[in-house]
């Protein structure tokens, strides 16, 4: 009995260990040229547990990505914790680039867990988005900094937005320069597209934010907010955190 009871034992630690960990899936990248990137790039793919579905298209210059969900609790969990992709060139440090968007306050993350506003068509939801898409943060080898994503300097771009039905749509260009990467030369590129549940970064806020824990800074002691609009009655929200990990084969031009 000891034996047989040792077995399942080291086969329940393998399953669970195979549950935790989340697959690394090849992904072939589409060529820009000549198309404009905003206008053109579609998800392709979908990651089944989070219905997030992603597609990513590259230049010489560029890398794209574009992300589309309607799953509510998926978009509570980027608003309300932000979204990370790492980057992990051929031959460099795994994970040693990365985008924070969009980055939340510690107190704005607090309200947006207990207050309740109508999404899609929310005069709250539509500050936040403008407030979240003002900056990111950008890690490299020299650490952690704030980005302006307002400037035209052509450096990181990227937005995020709610249509009228409901679904949120982030998009983000990064230069390869910022991560020493030659598109001519580089064929894979690691991407993992994260949201774990948990703050930004420990002690780490933006500059910006519209005060959705006690007034937007209008005089009016106008407070704002977004919720689940009744899903965390429903749902765990860690039972739609996306954790994606993509191998990304980069497009050539022909």
């Amino acid at each position: 009995m000891k034996i047989i009871r040792n077995s399942w034992s080291l086969l329940l630690l393998v399953a669970l260990a195979g549950c935790s960990s989340s697959k690394t899936m090849t992904y072939e990248s589409k060529w820009n040229a000549p198309f404009s990137y905003v206008d053109e790039i579609k998800p392709d793919q979908q990651d089944q547990k989070s219905r997030l579905r992603y597609g990513i298209i590259n230049d010489e210059h560029y890398v794209y990505l574009t992300l589309k969900t309607k799953d509510p609790t998926t978009i509570q969990n980027i608003l309300s914790s932000g979204l990370k992709i790492s980057f992990s060139p051929d031959g460099q440090k795994k994970d040693q680039y990365s985008l924070l968007f969009p980055v939340v306050m510690k107190e704005d993350r607090k309200a947006l867990r207990r207050v309740d506003t109508d999404l899609p068509n929310s005069l709250g939801l539509d500050l936040l988005l403008d407030s979240y898409n003002k900056e990111a943060v950008w890690k490299d080898k020299q650490g952690q900094h704030f980005i302006n994503l307002v400037a035209q300097d052509g450096s990181i771009k990227s937005k995020i937005l709610m249509d009228q039905n409901g679904e949120l749509t982030e998009q983000i260009a990064i230069p390869f320069s910022l991560m020493g990467v030659n598109a001519k030369e580089t064929a894979m590129l690691g991407v993992n597209i994260k949201v774990d549940g948990q703050s930004s970064q420990s002690g780490f806020s933006p500059r910006i934010g519209i005060g959705l824990g006690g007034g937007i800074g209008m005089g009016g002691g106008m407070g704002v907010g977004i919720g689940s609009g009744g899903y965390n009655s429903r749902y765990n929200g860690n039972d739609r955190n996306v954790d994606i990990k993509l191998e990304v084969q980069l497009a050539r031009a022909n």
